[in-house]
């Protein structure tokens, strides 16, 4: 019997998470490419480009709203709660040199 962990898990996910960003950054950029083209004229009527473009958009939405839930998962893995997050190991190492600081500067 094979075992999985969520360790190996995540990793499938994050990677599959990567290709999906990949992918969507590929599209978005056809995307805009092809908006430019239908604005330049080079499909037929504007009845058609019309609703040419209002896929584009639609697209061009769906795969912003992807890309900004794959940021959400990569900010909650990183312990980011807000716009930012805190290293508490950091925050633990400051807090000791200012600690030992003290003490060296009141033993004197």
């Amino acid at each position: 019997m094979s075992l999985i962990t969520i360790e190996d898990r995540m990793s499938e996910l994050e990677a599959d998470r990567d290709a999906i960003a990949e992918t969507l950054r590929g599209i978005r950029s056809e995307l805009h490419d092809l908006r430019a083209r239908v604005e330049a004229g080079e499909f037929g009527s504007p009845t058609e480009a019309g609703k040419l473009l209002g896929d584009v958009r639609y697209w061009l939405k769906a795969a912003r709203e992807t890309e900004t839930e794959i940021q959400k998962v990569h900010k909650a893995r990183a312990g980011i709660a807000h716009d930012y997050g805190l290293d508490l190991e950091k925050a633990q190492a400051d807090i000791r040199c200012r600690l030992h600081r003290i003490r060296a500067c009141c033993k004197s």
